[in-house]
């Protein structure tokens, strides 16, 4: 339980870093940190609850969407930049 409080204090800071940071390529990677650590907080979540292969499922899912999305935002920003 505390790991699982500890992971939420450190999406905090990569919220931080999403909001503020100077450019889109700093929020980009705030956006990836919180995915991967909303992914680790999934499977925690479910070795927690004892369903841990639902958790695994939607873990895997979960991070695959995330990662997708921040490649496809990440060629959106890359085709905006002036050359």
């Amino acid at each position: 339980m505390l790991f699982a409080v500890a992971l939420g204090a450190a999406m905090l800071f990569s919220m931080y870093r999403l909001i503020a940071g100077p450019t889109h390529f700093d929020r980009l990677i705030g956006l990836g940190l919180i995915g991967t650590k909303t992914t680790v907080l999934l499977v925690l979540i479910g070795a927690i609850n004892s369903t841990t292969s639902l958790a695994v499922d939607l873990a895997l899912t979960y991070a695959l969407v995330s990662f997708i999305g921040t490649l496809a935002l990440a060629k959106f920003f890359e085709k905006e930049r002036p050359a």
